[in-house]
């Protein structure tokens, strides 16, 4: 009961951060002139006016809750990870080579054998980065920026030279066997099982985080490391260790793109990484919370294009609604920052 009610609690601040940017966008939509009641219904329409819309939301929220439980698991270890976007494409290219290479296993075989590379292929990807941190304190919100255009650029690379399909226009990487291709869960649908993998991970990753002794070492690690190595842990190995499962986390949301568009593409993520932070900061970088604010993401992605289309707003609107709610939680926390400083200081007199 008394957890049930610390999660609810945690509920609040998003609930209100959500709930502000939806008035504040509303205003600013009014105020330029655009109708209110159609945008929000376009918005709505895109995720709930048919099974088709909402599986397309469904799986547009499949990378970001990857990418947004890596970089919670990154944060909770005072590890700031700001590379899950090159962690995911590293992690699609391990799967496409994957896909290639073995092509002649079955299916129930070759698609955990491809998420199993992305997994890998992030980690190790996160692995040099997360070893920099700990070992001579090079700052990792560098490295993983850097690392991001590096994979960027290796991604075009692959798929304008080695891998390269050159029966299509565009440059893309020969298709993968199509016995990695994600199955469809609902006939006439391209509902695929990324999104519901993902609840399963996150579901575990909050049992490792709050009910195992590796989860409290990376909470201490996260909010105390002086006095986590006067409890004898060891901070060096818990960052990277914490880093490792975050870049694995990552590819595995490049293995699934992968396998949900069958080859591989220099757009296979236009920004999945970085939004992934925006969806675990709404959380609280807490996992049971990615599973919504993922979904939150994915369904506004989806009615970007509708809203323009039906009521004449730009797509781009879109990102006012993400960046009003990430202040409303920067300025929440902020609060709470100070008012836990100020009750400290009232025990210290």
């Amino acid at each position: 009961m008394e957890t049930l009610k610390n999660f609810l609690k945690q509920l609040v601040k998003p609930a209100a951060a959500i709930g502000a940017a939806f008035l504040i966008g509303g205003l600013l939509l009014l105020l330029a002139g655009y109708d209110v009641g159609l945008s929000f219904k376009a918005l709505w329409d895109a995720t709930f006016s048919s099974l088709r819309n909402f599986t397309v939301s469904v799986n547009r929220s499949s990378p970001l809750i990857f990418t947004g439980l890596a970089v919670a698991i990154a944060f909770r270890g005072s590890v700031f990870n700001i590379g899950a976007e090159g962690q995911l494409l590293v992690g699609a290219i391990g799967a496409t080579l994957t896909g290639l290479a073995f092509g002649s296993l079955p299916g129930p075989v070759l698609i955990p054998l491809m998420i199993l590379m992305g997994a890998l292929s992030g980690a190790a990807w996160a692995f040099i980065p997360g070893f920099l941190k700990a070992r001579y304190g090079v700052s990792e919100v560098i490295t993983t920026i850097m690392f991001n255009y590096i994979g960027l650029q290796l991604v075009g690379y692959l798929v304008r030279g080695p891998i390269r399909d050159v029966g299509q226009a565009e440059p893309q990487s020969f298709p993968i066997a199509q016995q990695g291709w994600l199955p469809n869960l609902i006939p006439g649908t391209r509902l695929h099982l990324g999104y519901f993998l993902g609840i399963l991970i996150a579901v575990g990753l909050f049992f490792l985080l709050f009910k195992t002794y590796a989860g409290y070492e990376v909470r201490a690690v996260g909010l105390n490391q002086d006095a986590s190595r006067t409890a004898g842990i060891s901070v060096e190995k818990t960052m990277v260790g914490t880093m490792l499962l975050s870049g694995a986390l990552a590819g595995i949301g490049g293995a699934i793109e992968v396998g949900n568009l069958h080859y591989l593409i220099e757009g296979i993520s236009p920004g999945h990484g970085f939004t992934g932070i925006a969806v675990s900061v709404l959380a609280g970088n807490n996992p049971i919370g990615i599973i919504f604010t993922s979904f939150l993401f994915g369904s506004l992605s989806s009615g970007a294009m509708t809203m323009q289309r039906t009521a004449g707003v730009s797509a781009s609107f879109v990102q006012v609604f993400q960046g009003i709610m990430i202040i409303g939680i920067a300025m929440a926390t902020v609060k709470h920052t100070k008012k836990h400083k100020q009750l400290k200081h009232k025990e210290v007199e």
